[in-house]
């Protein structure tokens, strides 16, 4: 009998954890044919998973953007009286009611686990004919070191993950394991991989463009070792992050230089061995962004330039999704979503009036003072009456005769009824960091590449290890450089808590604000947007004041667990 390689490998392999792989394709052709250039190897093992990748990192409305950003203190999405209330959803997440949006984790889960479920098939199918075909050889540590990403993104979210590396596991056989293990197991693939991966830049047309690279490896292993200190810790009980509980009760959220001495000796304790010596957390990270250093990344000379609809030049993004309107087709909510839908479609654009900055990062960026950050204006549209491109006349708030003014100060969780119709529609500073594209013929589709990892956010996670190492004035160095940038006055002087505002300044919306908080110790902590009695709609809980620490990881979804009765919730959720 003929063996068959498929064209598209099974969509459900999430499941990797369960699903066996005898469905029957539509479409088929024999192995032969599929192996018998490197072209071929390629389109059929290794195309087959960067093509489903899509939105699932970024541009989903329910994706890992999603629960990296809005349940940290910078963005968050207000009832506006009917609009966006969506059962509570949105401010469950925000109000770290976590187990009350559970069709987002699942989301989240299924789409980490069918990347790696076809990471698992295609190094299966790989593995047959890497002695006839040495192609395959290197396509295999590519493989791995993706499924490694993966690894690492679940690891990040949902702490005790099952890891399974072949397609031909049983449910019955999957185990859980501990989240030191999974921290382990992905750095040390990564790791094996490095040597094998392409110098080449993904961000980059060509070859690799949108591949899994060396610099991509050091970019996941320097992320794995700045969290390192939360990343061994096994959630064995509700208390296990207790270390983690932030200590500032005021609704400033200021991160405590005491707590932050803990977790820095925490990484001193931590051992990673790359490229064949073994060094503590702060110093992988160093090392790692050196070595990017060394593979060409710098800043780019325009801030603003990472994000514009040609941005496949950027000498400072290092992990991007390619996007466009005709080949890739990722489909971004956040532009969409944050808009008003009155100054969107008066330039050309549609819009849903939702997500906005808090009163939190609002300041940070010093709005409304003599201070104000220059990225403000750059990641946001603050103030500013909008003209119609069609007609050149104001463009009205959609409740009342007023022109539309955002208002980055009016920012509630949830608007109650009576309260002002003008602020309902118009509250919150609106995302902007990516440039508009006119010339896309698919609403949400647009020409910019979606950068997942740069380098800017590179040299701050530096500059952070050489200030857990007590390196101050290193540190401060490389903060300046990310100021000296846009212009911004130089810091005389760094606390742990300026290094965590300069985070939220440079990387807005940018998916690594939850990452920092929980790392800061600041995620459970209230702050000016959220707090004990908030005022929130009756479908949503209260602020989830959680000082044991289990919210720094989210629930396993119910979903998974009733599919694989060898898992167990995560401690602090119901089962």
């Amino acid at each position: 009998m003929k063996k068959y390689i498929f064209t598209a490998l099974l969509a459900s392999a999430f499941l990797a954890v369960g699903c066996s792989l005898d469905e029957t394709p539509e479409s088929k052709f024999s192995e032969e044919e599929a192996f018998k250039s490197s072209t071929l190897i390629y389109v059929n093992t290794v195309a087959n998973v960067y093509s489903a990748i899509g939105g699932g990192l970024y541009g989903g409305t329910d994706c890992v953007h999603t629960l990296q950003e809005f349940t940290s203190d910078a963005t968050m999405l207000p009832g506006r009286q009917g609009d966006w209330v969506d059962g509570g959803k949105w401010q469950n997440l925000f109000l770290h009611n976590f187990e009350s949006s559970v069709d987002t984790y699942a989301s989240v889960w299924n789409h980490l686990y069918q990347i790696i479920g076809l990471c698992n098939s295609s190094l299966d199918k790989l593995e047959q004919f890497v002695n006839e075909n040495p192609d395959c050889q290197k396509y295999i540590y590519e493989l791995r070191a993706l499924r490694a990403v993966y690894y690492y993104y679940a690891m990040d979210l949902f702490a005790q993950v099952p890891i399974v590396t072949s397609s031909q596991v049983s449910t019955s056989d999957v185990a859980q394991s501990n989240r030191s293990e999974v921290f382990k197991f992905v750095t040390s693939e990564l790791t094996e991989c490095l040597p094998f991966l392409s110098e080449g830049k993904s961000q980059n047309e060509g070859e690799y463009f949108g591949r899994m690279t060396k610099a991509i490896a050091y970019m996941c292993l320097a992320k794995c070792a700045l969290n390192a200190p939360v990343y061994n810790i096994d959630n064995t009980s509700a208390t296990s992050y207790q270390a983690f509980v932030g200590t500032d009760l005021s609704g400033q959220n200021i991160a405590s230089e005491e707590q932050g001495a803990r977790v820095s000796e925490m990484g001193k304790s931590i051992s990673i061995n790359v490229d064949g010596t073994s060094r503590n957390a702060w110093e992988t990270v160093i090392y790692c962004v050196e070595q990017l250093e060394s593979l060409g990344y710098r800043l780019q000379g325009n801030y603003a330039d990472n994000f514009v609809v040609a941005n496949q030049s950027s000498v400072e993004n290092i992990f991007v999704r390619p996007n466009d309107d005709k080949t890739y087709k990722i489909w971004d909510a956040n532009l969409m979503r944050s808009l008003h839908y009155n100054h969107a479609g008066a330039i050309g654009y549609s819009g849903w009036n939702g997500a906005c900055a808090t009163l939190k990062a609002m300041s940070i960026y010093g709005y409304g003072t003599d201070n104000e950050d220059p990225r403000l204006r750059i990641n946001y549209w603050v103030d500013t009456d909008y003209i119609s491109e069609q007609t050149g006349a104001p463009v009205n708030d959609g409740a009342t005769d007023q022109d539309l003014e955002y208002e980055p100060l009016k920012t509630v969780v949830d608007f109650p009824a009576g309260a002002d119709a003008h602020d309902v529609k118009c509250a919150g500073a609106r995302f902007k960091k990516y440039e508009y594209d006119k010339s896309s013929t698919i609403q949400g589709c647009n020409n910019n590449d979606l950068v997942i990892w740069r380098y800017g956010d590179a040299l701050l996670m530096k500059a952070e290890a050489q200030y857990r190492l007590g390196n101050t004035a290193a540190a401060l160095n490389g903060v300046n450089q990310i100021r000296a940038r846009v212009n911004a006055d130089p810091r005389t002087s760094l606390v742990l808590n300026d290094i965590l505002d300069e985070r939220m300044l440079e990387l807005a919306w940018e998916g690594t604000r939850r990452q920092d908080q929980v790392r800061f110790c600041t995620f459970t902590q209230p702050s000016a947007d959220r707090y004990v009695g908030v005022w929130h709609n009756a479908s949503a809980g209260d602020f989830n004041n959680d000082t044991q620490g289990y919210t720094n990881v989210y629930p396993i979804p119910y979903s998974v667990l009733n599919l694989n009765k060898n898992l167990s919730q995560n401690p602090g959720y119901a089962n």
